[in-house]
């Protein structure tokens, strides 16, 4: 398996690439290529007939063949193995033979065997792809520095049991009350113990041991449950862990639980996710749609004024709305957040009047966005 210091190493030998695949994964290989001035990346390859002549920042993208101007090192860049394997035969038949395949090191097969004396060096590896230079282990700087140092440094078994979805619930329900918790329609460990039939017609399934694993069912006599079951048992046996090298999911306890469906979350309602540092409230993430793929979001300080950057997401220019509990959702969040260095709190302001808690999160993108302008990495990380 190729990784990134190999693929700089033979990349630098050959002088000039071609990036073949032009996805996300290509995308990141070419910011880590372009950071070195002994190589130049000629093209991108792919085979999808939307993309051909367009250009990636001002590479362009043409259909598989063989440079006959350059000796070239063809490095084959995508996520999935049967389309790997494909484009090696393809380059093949075209009388290609010098291809390596790039392996990231946030692939799951490989994070979930790795020998954890090796963590650093894949935290250290992932930072690399993602952001086209190394980390400062020693004095690090800037926020994501410093998320990912913590991935390796902190064991702080507290991080465990806020980030399961299920466990947090008893914790928060004696921290600000049951009040502030959706309602719990059913915890399981195995998906066949889930009675669908007692359930109601709208609801959320969810596993506890990860972000994003969410099945929101808004009528339920129009789902397809084995699906649904398939789905859940995929994400219980896929350890969250091991997607970034979060560690405080590792030893989670898998569980299926079921909570009431928010109406309107996705079009109408805010996240509201609360930056908090040395157990005081600072910046409030306003995230718009953060269930839709045009999800935008700005930052807002605490007398509601927007700020001048963003962070993984697209900053949406319109001026939010004042949530009406601003306020508790900031005394909630001081009440939480206390004990830690840094956290970050999540909470909707129903319609309906509710303050309700959605998580708790110590490591946000797993340290691995962007920052727009980028000094604000730093001015975050000096907020740790």
């Amino acid at each position: 398996m190729a990784k990134i210091d190999f693929i700089m190493k033979k990349a630098e030998e050959a002088g000039k690439v071609v990036i073949v695949g032009a996805g996300a994964r290509g995308r990141r290989l070419l910011r880590c290529l372009k950071g070195n001035a002994l190589i130049s990346v000629l093209y991108f390859f792919d085979n999808k007939e939307s993309v051909i002549g367009k250009c990636i920042q001002d590479i362009k993208i043409v259909k598989p063949y063989k440079v006959e101007e350059y000796e070239c090192l063809y490095i084959i860049a995508t996520a999935d193995q049967y389309s790997q394997i494909k484009l090696y035969s393809q380059l093949n038949n075209l009388r290609i033979d010098n291809i390596i395949i790039y392996h990231e090191y946030k692939d799951y097969d490989y994070l979930s065997n790795l020998d954890e004396k090796y963590y650093t060096e894949a935290v250290q590896g992932m930072y690399y792809e993602r952001f086209g230079k190394k980390m400062n282990w020693k004095a690090p700087v800037t926020y994501n520095e410093k998320i990912n140092w913590e991935k390796v440094n902190v064991n702080d078994k507290r991080r465990t049991l806020l980030a399961d979805k299920y466990l947090v619930r008893e914790w928060i329900k004696g921290q600000i009350g049951e009040k502030h918790l959706t309602k719990l329609y059913g915890v399981w460990e195995d998906v066949e113990d889930i009675d669908f039939d007692a359930l109601p017609d709208a609801f959320v399934l969810k596993v506890n041991n990860g972000s994003e694993r969410n099945i929101i069912v808004k009528d339920k006599g129009k789902i397809n449950k084995s699906e649904i079951c398939r789905k859940l048992n995929e994400w219980k046996n896929h350890n969250f862990a091991f997607a970034s090298l979060e560690l405080h999911y590792e030893n989670i306890v898998p569980k299926i639980i079921c909570e009431e469906y928010l109406e309107g979350l996705a079009d109408n309602i805010y996240d509201y996710n609360i930056y908090c540092f040395h157990g005081e409230p600072k910046y409030i993430w306003c995230i718009k749609g953060s269930h839709k793929p045009d999800c935008k979001a700005s930052f807002y300080n605490q007398q509601w004024e927007m700020q001048p950057f963003s962070y993984g997401y697209p900053k949406d220019p319109v001026l939010a709305p004042k949530p009406e509990k601003l306020d508790e959702m900031l005394e909630l969040s001081r009440r939480l957040c206390k004990e830690f260095e840094h956290v970050r709190v999540d909470w909707y302001n129903m319609p309906d009047g509710r303050v309700l808690f959605g998580e708790m999160t110590f490591s946000t993108w797993g340290g691995l966005c962007f920052f727009e302008p980028e000094e604000f990495d730093t001015i975050f990380g000096n907020l740790i």
